[in-house]
C-alpha cells in the first residue's frame, strides 16, 4: 500500500516541477520582487509605542524626482517596542515618505524619505525630537471678536511648498473665540524670524518682544528683527505677552448666483469673472460653477460698482454679461458693499451657432447662402438673417437653418458684406463679414 501512494506521487511531484519551470507556479519570485519597509521610533533612545506612521508614496520622473504630490497608501502603529513595518511595496518608479507623528504629543512631527529596492527589506528608524509650546491671547482695537485669527511663527531657512506643508511640522493656529492661542510641538532648532498675528493674507502684525505689542512685519532694520525674533528650547512652554490686534483685513463679500442654459439646466465649469466696473481700479476674481450650476466667490472686494461676464471655456455657450449680452453697454452692475453678500447673480445661456457660407457674384450682384446649426446640439434654428453692404442690405427668414440673401446694385470687385444673424431665444446671434466678388 505504501509503495502504490509512492507510485502515485511520482507523476504528481514532476507535474508540480513542470509547472514551476514552465512560469506557470511562482509564488517565491512574485513575492521576493516587492520591497518591505521596517523600523523603530524612538525618543531619547527609548522606543515610542503607539506612534502614527504613514507612509506616503509618489510616482518618480525620468530622472527620479517626485513628479507629483506624495499620497497616503499605508499606515502603521508601532507597537511597545517603537517597531513598524511595511510590506508589499513596489519599489521601481517610486518615491516614499514616512511621517511620524506621536499620539502622546510631546514630540515634533517628523518625515523622512525612504528609498526601497525591489526584493529587499530596508530599515529606517526614527529618532524623534522634543518640540516646544507658545501659548498666549490677543485682544482686538475695536472690540471685536478675535476668533479665526491666526497666530503664527516664520522661520525663513525652512520654508516649505503648499503641497507638501503636511509633512512638516504646523507653524501656525487659530486663535479662538476668548482671545487664547497655544502652538505646540514646535522644532526648537530654528531661531524663528518672527513671531505674527495674521487677520487675513494680506494684514500681518508681528510681536514685538520689548514693548510687548504689536508692529508692521515690514520693518526690518536690525533692530526691529531682534525684537521681533524668538528663540526655543526643547520642552519649553513659552507665555508670550498680551498683545492688541489693531488692523484688519477688509470683511469678505460674498457674491453667488447660478447658471443654466435656456431651459433650466444647470451649467458645469462655466468662469464667472467680477471685475471692477472703474478702470483704474484693478480687481478681477473668477469663480467657475459646480455641476449644479451654481457659483461661489468670496474675497475682499473694495466698495464700488462692478461688472459680472460669464463665459465657456468650452467654447459651446456663447460670453454674456449679467442683464445682456455680448455687447460692453448692455450689462448690469453690481454694487458690493464690503462684507454683505449678494446673491441671485443667475443668467441664462444661450448656444453658439456655426454658419457654413457659400457665395457667388453675379452682374451687379451678390447671392450668399447660409447653413446655421446651433453648436450645442447640432440642430437647425430659425431667426432671420440681414445682408447689408453700404445703404443696401435685405433680411431674409431662417428656414430650418437655411437662407438665401441675394442682393442688387452693387458695383463690381471684390466687395465685403456684413451679415447678421439674429438668433433665438435658445441660439445667440452673430455678425460676420462675408466678402464676394461682383462682375
Amino acid at each position: 500500500m505504501n509503495r502504490s501512494v509512492h507510485v502515485r506521487a511520482v507523476p504528481l511531484m514532476v507535474a508540480v516541477v513542470a509547472l514551476v519551470v514552465a512560469g506557470l507556479m511562482a509564488p517565491a519570485t512574485a513575492a521576493t520582487s516587492a520591497a518591505k519597509l521596517k523600523g523603530v521610533v524612538t525618543l531619547s533612545g527609548e522606543p515610542i509605542g503607539f506612534a502614527r506612521v504613514q507612509l506616503f508614496r509618489a510616482p518618480q520622473d525620468e530622472d527620479g524626482a517626485d513628479d507629483a504630490v506624495p499620497q497616503r497608501i499605508k499606515t502603521d502603529n508601532t507597537d511597545s517596542q517603537g517597531r513598524y513595518s511595511f510590506s508589499g511595496l513596489k519599489a521601481k518608479g517610486y518615491n516614499y515618505t514616512i511621517l511620524v507623528t506621536d499620539r502622546t504629543g510631546r514630540t515634533v512631527k517628523t518625515s523622512r524619505t525612504v528609498y526601497l529596492k525591489a526584493g529587499r527589506t530596508t530599515t529606517k528608524n526614527v529618532h524623534m525630537a522634543i518640540g516646544a509650546t507658545l501659548r498666549g491671547k490677543v485682544t482686538t482695537a475695536d472690540g471685536r471678536s478675535p476668533a479665526g485669527l491666526t497666530f503664527g511663527v516664520y522661520d525663513a531657512s525652512s520654508e516649505v511648498l503648499p503641497d507638501y506643508a503636511f509633512l512638516h511640522p504646523a507653524t501656525t493656529t487659530t486663535i479662538a473665540a476668548d482671545g487664547t492661542f497655544e502652538l505646540a510641538n514646535l522644532p526648537v532648532n530654528p531661531d524663528y524670524n518672527e513671531a505674527f498675528v495674521a487677520d487675513g493674507p494680506r494684514v500681518k502684525q508681528c510681536y514685538d518682544f520689548v514693548a510687548s505689542t504689536l508692529v508692521d512685519c515690514r520693518q526690518r532694520n536690525a533692530d526691529d528683527v531682534q525684537r521681533q525674533q524668538v528663540s526655543l528650547v526643547a520642552g519649553e512652554v513659552r507665555t508670550l505677552p498680551t498683545v492688541t490686534v489693531t488692523k484688519f483685513a477688509p470683511p469678505v463679500t460674498t457674491v453667488k448666483g447660478k447658471v443654466t442654459d435656456t431651459s433650466g439646466t444647470a451649467l458645469k465649469g462655466i468662469a464667472v469673472r467680477i471685475f471692477a466696473d472703474d478702470p483704474d481700479a484693478y480687481v478681477d476674481d473668477k469663480a467657475t460653477t459646480r455641476s449644479s450650476g451654481r457659483f461661489t466667490l468670496a474675497d475682499e472686494l473694495p466698495a464700488g460698482t462692478y461688472k459680472v461676464r460669464f463665459d465657456d471655456p468650452e467654447n459651446l455657450w456663447a460670453s454674456q454679461y449679467l442683464g445682456g449680452g455680448p455687447d460692453k453697454s448692455v450689462r448690469q452692475t453690481i454694487t458690493v458693499t464690503p462684507g454683505q453678500p449678494i446673491a441671485g447673480l443667475d443668467t441664462r445661456l444661450k448656444s453658439l451657432a456655426t454658419a457654413k457660407v457659400a457665395s457667388k457674384g453675379g452682374d451687379g450682384t451678390a447671392k450668399v447662402a447660409f447653413q446655421i446649426k446651433r453648436k450645442v446640439s447640432g440642430s437647425a434654428p430659425s431667426g432671420t438673417v440681414k445682408l447689408s453692404f453700404g445703404g443696401v442690405s435685405k433680411t431674409v427668414t431662417v428656414v430650418k437653418g437655411r437662407a438665401t440673401v441675394t442682393l442688387s446694385g452693387i458695383p463690381a470687385g471684390t466687395r465685403s458684406f456684413v451679415a447678421d444673424y439674429s438668433g433665438t431665444s435658445s441660439t445667440a446671434g452673430f455678425s460676420k463679414v462675408v466678402k464676394v466678388t461682383v462682375k
